[in-house]
């Protein structure tokens, strides 16, 4: 998705010490002064040189998705982890979808710079990242793509730019019901693979 890189590079300790100090840098500076840095201005607050931002992102706006997709994956992986301790599947989903909401609404300035960045699948902002966390949702629900049939790529595209687009319409306050009916609703309109997934295996601790 987000300027992807080889296994051996990612696990390089100081690909991953700058890509990350990039980040926190982006996130303080759009938390604190909420215009987009430059390049330049953005490699100063993060202690590196401004090539090393270019090994790890194209834009200023592809590196706001990427801070936006480290915390989406966090709330995915809290989902996956409360499904197998044996949450009911659409309690957990739809708490998972009002964090995923909440994030953007916490980090408003940074989730407008990412909506102006164009994946190379063509999506705009996190419409890619979205379609992401599909693809990792079918995976650890144990969800068999085929089952979907051959429609199954349209029809993860169409959920995907359908959850941004009433993320974006709710970040900016322009839905036609109360916050915290959001999420409820987003969930019934979600594909029948995810309100019907297979039954996890429980763990307990």
């Amino acid at each position: 998705m987000v300027s992807d890189q080889s296994p051996a590079v990612e696990a390089d300790p100081r690909f991953t010490r700058s890509r990350r100090a990039i980040a926190d840098a982006l996130a303080d500076l759009m938390q604190r002064k909420k215009s987009p840095p430059s390049v330049s201005a953005l490699a100063e607050a993060a202690g590196i040189h401004r090539a090393t931002f270019y090994n790890h992102f194209d834009s200023v706006e592809e590196a706001a998705v990427y801070v936006i997709a480290d915390d989406f994956r966090a709330l995915h992986d809290l989902n996956i982890s409360d499904r197998r301790r044996g949450g009911e599947p659409a309690e957990v989903a739809v708490a998972t979808l009002n964090a995923m909401l909440d994030t953007l609404k916490q980090r408003r300035s940074l989730f407008l710079l990412a909506s102006t960045w164009r994946s190379s699948s063509g999506l705009m902002g996190i419409g890619d990242l979205l379609l992401e966390q599909l693809h990792a949702l079918r995976r650890d629900l144990g969800v068999d793509e085929r089952e979907s049939g051959p429609q199954n790529s349209v029809e993860d595209v169409y959920t995907a730019s359908g959850v941004h687009g009433v993320f974006s319409a709710a970040v900016g306050g322009n839905t036609d019901c109360d916050p915290e009916e959001i999420a409820v609703r987003l969930y019934a309109l979600l594909p029948d693979w995810i309100h019907h997934p297979p039954q996890p295996a429980t763990t307990t601790t």
